[in-house]
């Protein structure tokens, strides 16, 4: 399947570039994809927003309305809050970053860092207790724990490097997260307080976007090692790499159900959903807007 031509988001080292494409047609009914839902990144109303919506993309629901960049979903483990990026508080003059929670209704909205860095892409822990997330406040992308309540802040890494996208094991054992520390983007794993580093793809391409399974077992992540970036997935100790995708646009930033039977990425603007093995892929947006990162509710 090719996809429809759409915007293009680009994330490497914590630094995104949207590229403007064009774009298509409304298809003609939903695909059948399976129950669940996935919370996601769209600026289908001008700005970015955080949305849900049915994982065969029907009862598409606006949760934040603020005249703001937000971005980078991420759920609670029981699924009952959402934690999120958002510039809406920024500082005069300039974008500043922060993280925020909001209930899965988009009420409730709390925030969660105050700092007059950039900090981003949050990872909830498997208590629902901390987020894992990286912030430039120390000079670089560094990784960080912080309490959900704002207290409790903790530096995991301390790298000249970048180390960007943190991700948290479901039973809490392991952080996943992006490094070029070895000169390329590449996914390591370290325990939660920081110890223990280890290089799990050990690729020459650019390794990206890691999620853990349900099960612990595997990851799945995006990397451009065959070409053009495409979706991966891999044993938790970096064996047994499969690549998934073959989409002419490059997919990125995937997320497994809670069974882990499937998978949920974006190309192009527009976010599909397999099998866990690649098979019966299907759109399910389909707009003349940007649609990223989607995240599947426990």
């Amino acid at each position: 399947m090719t996809p429809c031509p759409r915007r293009r988001l680009v994330i490497v080292s914590g630094l995104t570039t949207l590229l403007t494409l064009s774009a298509c047609k409304q298809p003609d009914a939903p695909p059948n994809v399976g129950p669940g839902q996935l919370a996601f990144a769209s600026d289908r109303l001008g700005q970015f927003d955080i949305y849900l919506m049915n994982a065969n993309g029907t009862e598409v629901q606006r949760l934040t309305d603020q005249l703001a960049f937000d971005f980078w979903p991420s759920w609670s483990p029981d699924g009952t809050g959402i934690a999120f990026t958002s510039d809406r508080d920024s500082d005069p003059g300039r974008q500043t970053l922060h993280i925020y929670v909001m209930n899965a209704d988009g009420t409730g909205v709390a925030r969660v860092t105050a700092d007059t860095a950039q900090d981003d892409e949050p990872a909830w822990s498997s208590d629902g207790t901390e987020l894992a997330f990286r912030s430039d406040r120390d000079g670089n992308d560094e990784i960080y724990v912080v309490n959900v309540d704002g207290t409790g802040l903790v530096r995991l890494t301390s790298d000249p490097a970048a180390d960007v996208q943190p991700a948290w094991a479901p039973d809490g054992s392991r952080i996943a997260f992006v490094t070029d520390r070895d000169g390329n983007p590449e996914i390591y794993v370290m325990n939660p307080d920081g110890t223990g580093l280890t290089n799990l793809s050990g690729n020459a391409a650019s390794d990206l976007g890691p999620a853990w399974s349900p099960d612990g077992t595997r990851l799945v992540f995006h990397s451009n090692r065959d070409g053009g970036f495409a979706i991966y997935v891999m044993n938790a100790d970096g064996s047994s790499v499969v690549r998934l995708t073959n989409l002419t646009a490059p997919s990125e930033l995937a997320a497994w159900s809670p069974d882990g039977s499937r998978i949920a990425f974006d190309s192009d603007g527009e976010i599909y959903v397999m099998q866990a093995d690649g098979t019966h892929l299907a759109r399910v947006t389909a707009t003349d807007a940007a649609n990223y990162i989607p995240r599947w509710r426990p």
